[in-house]
């Protein structure tokens, strides 16, 4: 229970950050990680070891897989650490039940972006646009009608961009979603539907 209110406190600021500016600050973890260190002190304290390991072997599946996308550049360092955390929450169910609250928030803000235009695959929008408004992941830069494409790694990309000086150019783009509030949307409908349908079960968890 109170590992879970601790890994809510970190979604909260997480997602606030992710909306406001795409990124994430390492310190709004902290309360996870205080979270996630009281799930292990309880369980070993009260030699539940079997769901020491469940929720170890979740970790390393989730986590293991969403680290490996974040190293290749397929979603972002945050996206990443918060589907961890995601997966260290002890109850049995805890990952299916926010990852399906999470697509459906995720299907429905996105649904709302395409229908307003952002999300229709690539645009292409002034520089002093794109260094203004985080939303947007670089995919190349357009000056003097040269077209010249950067990383593909979206946690390098706006980097290269920013780096390559170039005030007047064009910046091919495409709109980046906020993953992390998602997920942080998701963890909360979890955490609601612990409290509203299974109250014992939040209770007992750590």
């Amino acid at each position: 229970m109170y590992a879970q209110l601790l890994i809510a406190a970190s979604f909260a600021i997480a997602a606030y950050q992710d909306v406001r500016e795409r990124a994430v600050s390492d310190l709004a973890w902290l309360p996870a990680i205080a979270g996630v260190a009281y799930v292990v002190y309880s369980l070993l304290a009260s030699s539940l070891t079997e769901d020491l390991e469940f929720v170890v072997v979740k970790v390393a599946l989730i986590g293991g897989i969403a680290l490996a996308f974040a190293f290749f550049g397929g979603i972002g360092q945050a996206d990443a650490i918060a589907l961890a955390f995601l997966a260290a929450d002890p109850y049995t169910l805890s990952p299916l039940i926010a990852l399906f609250a999470t697509s459906i928030v995720a299907l429905i803000h996105i649904g709302y972006e395409f229908a307003a235009g952002n999300a229709r695959g690539a645009k292409t929008i002034p520089m002093a646009q794109f260094l203004r408004e985080q939303r947007w992941i670089p995919k190349a830069i357009v000056s003097d009608g040269t077209r010249a494409e950067v990383s593909n790694d979206v946690n390098v990309a706006r980097e290269e961009v920013e780096a390559a000086g170039k005030p007047d150019a064009m910046v091919e783009v495409r709109y980046g979603v906020p993953t992390v509030a998602y997920l942080g949307v998701g963890y909360v409908v979890y955490l609601a539907y612990l409290l509203a349908l299974n109250y014992s079960a939040f209770a007992s968890l750590p």
